[in-house]
């Protein structure tokens, strides 16, 4: 999973925070406030760590960025604690999965703490601890104490660092996706009239496809026709999509997951246990429905859409050339709004649920390998990453964004300096989260249940783009994608799956 991009992101999101610091005014927000009472009960922190019994160094692995240089001065305050050395090993994102997998399946016990992105989570299972187990063995206020610090957590960020039942990892940062668009051009009296004389409804975020269609059609002009008014000296479009072969499958997530349908089925049994993999008639149907659908808003988006990542997609909003991506990572909000601010006189940014409110979710997360010789000192190096005040620093100082609803329920990311565009991303999240019945899927998607998951995810970056390169016909590229998630769960996942 967007593995590469996260060096990038943590870079531009704390310059486009540092910009913007004393730039803007509190704003509304467009998402209702979700932010719950702050808590007053005192929460887990270094000083709660009891004295560490096993000394053995400790052995990790961190991908390279702002966000972990910025984390390291506490692993060593960490280690001043309980007096366990830390041995970090720097590699860039894309090489993460291979060096531990090899690691892991080998049972070499080099790494103590597994450094772990959601969909490999139920993959890497076999190899890494309950966490719960460990807070049994280790934690001096038993598994009660990690379950309140827990509560802190988002609901949906945990589940998807479940297996089978387990949590196995406690999260880092958050690539949770979202919708962003023009608050500006859709608050226009000029452009909501012309819309509505066109369509006949108001113009609002969109909520189904059809609405997302009419506005991407309606935002698409050419050059020397007029937004708000003033003549365009570009071609503007109404949509930017991830459309290369990188990042499409989480787009297909979001609309997929939105119709309530899947990769394949997750069946239980009657005590709801993992028993089976379905590819049902309706998720064959949704994929095909959702891919023709892709396809329609391509029209609407740049040429450059077609090979597009992120990067492209943040700039194509950013410098005005795009007014909606309905499917984005929400730790790029701020440099989208940065870019605006730079390059949009007037220019502001709203985010909102994608559609169907369902976004492709998750986490690079850390978990404790079966194989450390010290896991009593991995669990509690675990626990303080995904601690309050590391997770505070991970998005004040290194730009990234807290899975943490009491770290995102801070007053500092509504104060006027940082409202715009803090507040209204932090009450996208915490209302997203809070939503139990995403919580309740979550639990229930194929990636977050399945040993191949990861493999899986793999294989779909590259097929799901041979439709929207016209390489392959829709169904052509749908027979490949359920053929190959067949073959890949079949060979690495001990649970049957079979296509209806």
């Amino acid at each position: 999973m967007r593995r590469w991009i996260f060096a990038v992101l943590v870079v531009l999101l704390v310059v486009s925070m540092a910009l913007m610091g004393f730039r803007y005014a509190q704003p509304t927000s467009p998402v209702a406030s979700a932010m719950p009472a702050p808590a007053e009960e005192k929460v887990f922190g270094l000083d709660d760590i009891p004295e560490i019994q096993n000394k053995q160094p400790l052995n990790t692995i961190m991908e390279t960025g702002q966000v972990w240089d910025k984390i390291i001065p506490y692993i060593e305050r960490f280690t001043e604690k309980t007096g366990v050395k830390v041995n970090i090993e720097r590699v860039a994102s894309p090489v993460v999965y291979s060096k531990e997998n090899v690691e892991l399946v080998a049972r070499t016990g080099v790494y103590d703490v597994t450094y772990v992105e959601t969909a490999w989570t139920s993959e890497w299972s076999d190899y890494m601890w309950d966490l719960r187990e460990l807070a049994a063995k280790y934690d001096p206020g038993g598994v009660a104490a990690l379950e309140a610090d827990m509560a802190h957590q988002s609901p949906v960020i945990l589940r998807c660092g479940q297996a089978y039942g387990k949590q196995m990892v406690l999260p880092g940062y958050t690539y949770h996706m979202a919708m962003f668009l023009r608050q500006d051009v859709f608050d226009d009296p000029t452009e909501q009239a012309n819309f509505k004389a066109k369509y006949g409804y108001d113009l609002k975020p969109a909520v189904t496809f059809e609405q997302l269609r009419d506005q991407a059609e309606f935002f698409t002009r050419k050059k020397g026709d007029t937004l708000k008014g003033q003549p365009l000296d570009h071609d503007l479009y109404g949509v930017s999509l991830q459309a290369g072969a990188y990042q499409i499958n989480d787009e297909f997530s979001c609309y997929l997951w939105g119709k309530g349908a899947d990769y394949a089925s997750v069946m239980r049994d009657d005590a709801g246990n993992l028993k089976e993999f379905v590819i049902t008639q309706q998720d064959k149907a949704a994929m095909k429905e959702t891919m023709e659908q892709y396809i329609e808003l391509l029209k609407y988006a740049s040429p450059g859409c077609v090979t597009a990542n992120f990067d492209f997609v943040i700039a194509d909003i950013g410098e005005g050339r795009a007014i909606i991506v309905p499917t984005m990572f929400s730790n790029a909000f701020a440099w989208a709004a940065g870019l605006t601010d730079e390059h949009v006189p007037g220019g502001k940014l709203g985010v909102y649920p994608t559609l169907g409110a369902r976004p492709y979710t998750g986490a690079w997360s850390f978990g404790v390998c079966k194989d450390s010789k010290n896991p009593e000192a991995a669990y509690w190096l675990v626990r303080y990453l995904a601690s309050k005040e590391c997770q505070t620093i991970i998005m004040k100082e290194g730009g990234q964004l807290s899975t943490r609803v009491d770290v995102l329920a801070d007053p500092y990311w509504r104060t006027p300096e940082l409202a715009y565009p803090f507040e209204m991303l932090c009450d996208y999240l915490i209302a997203n989260w809070t939503d139990q019945e995403f919580v309740d899927m979550v639990g229930d998607r194929y990636y977050f249940n399945s040993k191949a998951g990861g493999k899986v995810y793999e294989m779909q970056m590259d097929v799901l783009a041979k439709p929207v390169h016209q390489e392959t016909t829709v169904d052509e590229g749908l027979a490949e994608l359920v053929k190959k998630t067949v073959e890949l769960t079949t060979k690495f996942d001990i649970t049957p799956i079979r296509e209806e």
